[in-house]
């Protein structure tokens, strides 16, 4: 048995003399630079590949299977280059190999510079032409199982990869983007145990042939292990920086860094990373994600946003917010949501947003293959009018536009204020609702919004809110796939106190009208600019007022004093302060190119009744309508002392002007009608007079028989 061993013993180390003697015997007498030619040559033949080397080439046999390289150029033929070495050294111990053991010394590489672009006709310099040369039948991965995994057991002293240049071009797109000075050096890696690694590169980002858009400095520290036998591979203790410049920022920079632990098991087609933290300058986030499938990954994870100040992060990043009414508002903001999705898709659900003093909740999808926008939120208290410009630029504002109106002589704008390429891009499907808003010192509550925008057809199904005691149910239709833009509106009011509308508008005066307004009224329009708008407005409408007051209009009193002051033989048609009560207002109405008619106006006053047709011609800003009153009894038992045989008869009242016009002003009753009654009136009289002194003249000298006489003569 000892003399079996020692024989074997003795074969073995005859062995290795044998190998060390080949490769002292193969350095001394082969050169492998008198081959560069047939090496390009082969390279050439069977992969189509134009290979230059220009420096030496080393090697070694025993007992390190080596090779150094350098000054290699690559590229397809007619293509731009695809890549160049300055230097490369690998080398592997020879007798472990015979045991299925890989042990290499350190692998160094210097200079690589990788150059790939995507031609216009989506081509690329990196494919060989015509596809790549198809793989002989019955050829596999030497060292691999059945299943792919390796069998070889890795042990490598160390990589060192410096000088690395990585450039990626899309001619077709016009972007580029260019890792420089990249560098990669790792420890000792043995097969399942965890080794050092860092990683370090500068990243520009840019239109072909421009400045750089996005530029980043990155380093990356972390412990790595590989496990190709059970396909398991590890990241663990990353910690990660990146500066950031972008030329939207004003290339101010922004220290991002991110930290985790990532894992994939290739076999469970699983990854995910844990512990994930991520900090850009005042924001910091944490969470976890996984991705299961990788045929069709399904996203899953937690993110959570810590309360930040937006608007501090902003001024950081260059971008300062414009003055708002309050200086505390867009000062905090924080998120929580549960993360899923696919490789088309990611989701947020559950998600929770909290915006200064206002608590959302909902959810929220991105599709990553259209960029369509799925969200569905609901919140509590939103006081809009915080985040809304100072009153006092508002009015200077205001001014502004009061300015440019008399310049140009236009009421309204022609200004395009639709902004239609961004609105042919959107693809959202949103539901909103609050429960208490304000704006513009209005309160809302149950606000409800639901819109979906695809290919330029944007559809508001639901504009619903409650407020000043009554209900608002709007819906919209805003077209852009073609020109002109089209609009379409539906409007449903009910129970609104015109009061409060009236007053929240213009707090400073007393509202002109009081009332409970129901009204529906479907119009439609074109056009990008108010001017536009107004000017091509048509539909349909009608509205009721019921128990109400027109202010500043007392209707009885002005009557009453009109005929007073003309019985009286003198006309002073001053209209007095008053009001003017009803119990039902209300008619239809029809627009056309922005002028609105109305032909059955009616309304029960106080005292008198009322009818009325006109139109009110938006784009000039026109009123011409008139007013029919029908005289009450007791209008005449309570004012007036003037004869009531104008009773039931209707008098016109006259409004006309432009919406400037104060409203005492606009509105006068018709005199000439007046003046005509009281003419008739005192005819009358008169002709009464003359008939009685007639009659007692010829009864003095006739008798009572003159009697019969005058009535044959005047007629009675």
């Amino acid at each position: 048995m000892k003399g079996l061993t020692k024989l074997v013993l003795g074969l073995a180390a005859l062995l290795v003399i044998l190998i060390a003697s080949a490769g002292i015997l193969l350095g001394v007498f082969f050169e492998p630079n008198d081959y560069k030619a047939d090496i390009e040559q082969l390279a050439l033949e069977k992969a189509g590949l134009e290979l230059s080397i220009d420096g030496d080439i080393g090697w070694s046999v025993f007992p390190w299977l080596g090779l150094e390289i350098s000054q290699v150029k690559l590229q397809y033929p007619q293509q731009p280059a695809l890549a160049s070495l300055e230097q490369a050294h690998v080398s592997v111990k020879l007798l472990p190999l015979l045991s299925s053991k890989v042990e290499m010394s350190s692998i160094t590489v210097e200079g690589l510079d990788l150059n790939l672009v995507q031609a216009v006709d989506g081509s690329n310099n990196w494919s060989a032409p015509g596809g790549a040369p198809a793989q002989s039948e019955g050829s596999g991965d030497a060292g691999t199982d059945s299943d792919g995994s390796a069998k070889l057991a890795l042990d490598i002293e160390s990589i060192a990869v410096s000088n690395g240049r990585i450039a990626y071009a899309d001619l077709k797109a016009g972007t580029r983007v260019q890792l420089q000075e990249l560098a990669l050096t790792s420890g000792r890696i043995r097969q399942a145990e965890y080794f050092p690694i860092e990683l370090s590169f500068k990243l520009d980002r840019s239109a072909t042939d421009a400045a750089p858009t996005l530029s980043a400095d990155t380093s990356l520290k972390a412990e790595v292990q590989l496990d190709p036998l059970t396909q398991q591979y590890r990241l663990r203790g990353l910690d990660s920086s990146v500066q950031l410049r972008l030329a939207a920022f004003g290339d101010k920079p922004v220290d991002l860094k991110l930290s985790g632990d990532v894992a994939a098991d290739l076999v469970a087609q699983l990854a995910r990373i844990d512990n994930l933290n991520l900090s850009v300058a005042s924001l910091k986030a944490s969470g976890s994600l996984s991705l299961q499938g990788f045929a069709e990954p399904l996203l899953g994870g937690e993110l959570k946003l810590a309360e930040f100040n937006p608007r501090s992060l902003l001024q950081l990043l260059g971008q300062p917010l414009p003055a708002m009414q309050d200086d505390r508002a867009l000062t905090k903001l924080s998120l929580s949501a549960v993360l899923g999705g696919s490789t088309s898709q990611i989701s947020l659900k559950p998600l929770t947003l909290t915006l200064d003093d206002t608590h959302f909740n909902g959810a929220l999808a991105y599709s990553l293959a259209d960029g369509a926008i799925s969200l569905d939120l609901n919140g509590d208290t939103f006081n809009a009018d915080r985040y809304l410009a100072p009153k006092s630029e508002s009015s200077k504002g205001a001014d502004k536009a009061s300015a440019g109106k008399a310049a140009s002589g236009e009421r309204y704008s022609k200004e395009e204020v639709i902004p239609v390429a961004p609105l042919q891009a959107l693809l959202l499907d949103a539901q909103f609702k609050l429960q208490a808003l304000q704006v513009s010192g209005i309160a809302l509550s149950d606000v409800d919004l639901a819109v979906n925008a695809r290919n330029g057809l944007i559809n508001a199904s639901r504009i619903n809110a409650n407020l000043f005691g009554g209900t608002v149910r709007n819906s919209a239709v805003l077209d852009v796939r073609g020109t002109p833009v089209k609009l379409k509106s539906s409007k449903n009011v009910s129970g609104l106190q015109v009061g409060d509308l009236l007053q929240a508008f213009n707090s400073a005066e007393k509202p002109a009208m009081t009332g409970t307004l129901s009204s529906q009224a479907e119009v439609s329009a074109q056009g990008r600019s108010v001017h536009a708008i107004v000017n091509s407005l048509n539909g349909t409408a009608r509205f009721n007022v019921t128990d109400g007051t027109i202010s500043g209009i007392d209707m009885a009193q002005t009557v009453c004093q009109g005929f007073n002051n003309l019985a009286s033989l003198g006309v002073n048609a001053e209209q007095v302060d008053g009001s003017t009560p009803f119990a039902n207002l209300g008619g239809n109405f029809t627009l056309r190119n922005g002028v609105v008619r109305n032909e059955d106006l009616q309304a029960s006053l106080d005292a008198v009744g009322l009818k009325g047709r006109g139109s009110v011609d938006l784009p000039r800003a026109l009123i011409d309508y008139r007013l029919g009153l029908t005289i009450q009894e007791n209008l005449f038992k309570q004012s007036c002392s003037v004869n009531n045989k104008i009773q039931g008869v209707e008098w016109p009242v006259n409004c006309k002007g432009s919406f400037d016009t104060p409203p005492a002003q606009l509105c006068r009753p018709d005199l000439s009608l007046f003046e005509n009654l009281i003419k008739q009136q005192l005819k009358e009289k008169v002709q009464q007079k003359v008939e009685e002194k007639v009659e007692k003249k010829l009864q003095e000298k006739l008798g009572d028989g003159a009697k019969g006489l005058l009535k044959g003569l005047f007629g009675n």
